[in-house]
């Protein structure tokens, strides 16, 4: 275990706001991942049945009763965003080229992901170079933790030159923390050094979770 990296404070000690996880706990998590290829594919394979049966339902009840053509359309449209999510969690599961994106986009998508409002101050001429949907899973992530939980939840978002040309995603943490934050903050950590190149940090004094990255 000890090439994943559990995410530091600003002295590079163990983050003491957020407890490290147990191996039995990573265990678990990667007999989770290990099944995920043949998972996704079952799943797909089913649901394109499930899809060719609707889209059947769909042409008999063409001229029929309304509430039973309205049925069918909502059990589309939630097949198709089904499918969307397992294409999301399938790209997930495979090495991620590095791409040049913007900072501001990025932050973004990892915000919609977790239903976090940003309150952003993020130059828009700011880029990294990284692979674009882990890292978006990983902020997703990040970015739950730190706004804590409960309704209507935003956060502040600013960045800072870090040392040797980087950049320093800034956030503003919430007191409030969930449950698995030492869970989502392993994967994050993990993946912001293989695919962001860089490296998530927390401050002793928990007001912000810092994630530097390589400019692009």
């Amino acid at each position: 275990m000890s090439d994943v990296p559990d995410h530091v404070d600003e002295t590079g000690a163990p983050c003491s706001r957020h407890p490290p996880v147990p191996a039995s706990s990573l265990y678990q998590l990667a007999m989770v991942g290990s099944r995920a290829p043949a998972f996704h594919h079952d799943c797909a394979s089913k649901l394109q049945g499930l899809v060719m049966a609707l889209d059947e339902l769909t042409e008999l009840t063409e001229n029929g009763d309304p509430q039973l053509i309205r049925a069918v359309e909502t059990a589309l449209e939630a097949s198709r965003e089904l499918n969307a999510l397992l294409n999301l969690n399938r790209t997930l599961t495979r090495p991620a080229p590095k791409t040049a994106i913007k900072l501001r986009e990025l932050v973004a998508r990892g915000g919609e992901r977790v239903g976090v409002g940003l309150r952003s101050t993020l130059d828009d001429a700011l880029t990294v170079s990284v692979g674009v949907a882990p890292m978006i899973h990983a902020l997703a992530l990040a970015i739950d933790v730190a706004a804590g939980t409960g309704r209507g939840r935003s956060l502040a978002v600013s960045a800072a030159p870090a040392a040797g040309g980087g950049i320093d995603l800034v956030f503003e943490t919430s007191p409030l923390q969930a449950a698995s934050a030492g869970e989502a903050l392993a994967i994050a950590s993990f993946v912001v050094a293989r695919d962001g190149g860089g490296k998530l940090w927390c401050s002793s004094a928990g007001d912000r979770m810092v994630l530097s990255l390589q400019a692009g």
